[in-house]
């Protein structure tokens, strides 16, 4: 009972820290720049103690019957977002070595982002809705009893993290902070070779020649 208030309170906390910098940000208030760095500073702290939190708390200490990866795939694109966060706020407002190129200015919409977000949870929503009818746990680092390759699994493998990294570029549209959106590069790469990869490996080991079937006609991505 403990960990689970203290992670609704930490969320709430981080969520909290983001909506103050955030409700700034996107606002037309001037403040020094030596506030808007402690704004920022305070909501990355925030955020990286809730991924901690969460991992070290819930994260498995022994992964025997799944894949083996390195934390919950959540948790990484949300390590991303802090991370690009960070150093967006770090080059605005004390070191100041570079600008982003003017052109991807567009991209900075409230409209654009949100409709970008609304596929991830489009995404989402497929994903989890065909688990439940197979009873089984999106959740990768519990065991899989049967391999889903139908509705969108039967054209993509890997949904849910594709609505990760679009969820990522979506709020950094919406924020109009697209470092944030920038950082999916490294969310799209880490989820390849430390989610994903290691997820095959498990799959083919569990299903054999019906998963090789299932990747020969499916995408990895899109």
């Amino acid at each position: 009972m403990f960990k689970k208030y203290s992670s609704y309170l930490l969320l709430a906390n981080m969520l909290y820290q983001y909506a103050i910098f955030f409700g700034w940000y996107l606002s037309n208030t001037q403040i020094q720049i030596e506030s808007a760095f402690s704004l920022g500073v305070i909501a990355f702290v925030s955020g990286l103690v809730f991924i901690l939190f969460i991992h070290i708390t819930y994260f498995p200490r022994e992964l025997n019957n799944s894949a083996t990866v390195p934390t919950f795939p959540p948790l990484i694109m949300l390590f991303y977002f802090n991370l690009g966060f960070f150093i967006g706020i770090s080059n605005l407002y004390v070191i100041q070595l570079y600008k982003l190129p003017v052109f991807l200015d567009s991209l900075r919409s409230p409209e654009l982002g949100g409709l970008v977000v609304l596929v991830s949870f489009v995404l989402i929503f497929l994903s989890v809705g065909l688990f439940r009818q197979n009873t089984e746990d999106p959740n990768p680092v519990t065991q899989s009893n049967k391999l889903i390759t139908t509705g969108i699994y039967k054209y993509i493998r890997n949904p849910m993290y594709l609505a990760l990294v679009i969820f990522q570029i979506g709020l950094g549209i919406s924020l109009s902070f697209l470092h944030i959106s920038l950082m999916s590069i490294f969310t799209i790469i880490t989820l390849h070779y430390f989610v994903i990869k290691r997820e095959e490996t498990y799959l083919k080991k569990l299903f054999g020649v019906d998963y090789e079937s299932y990747k020969a006609k499916s995408r990895r991505w899109i």
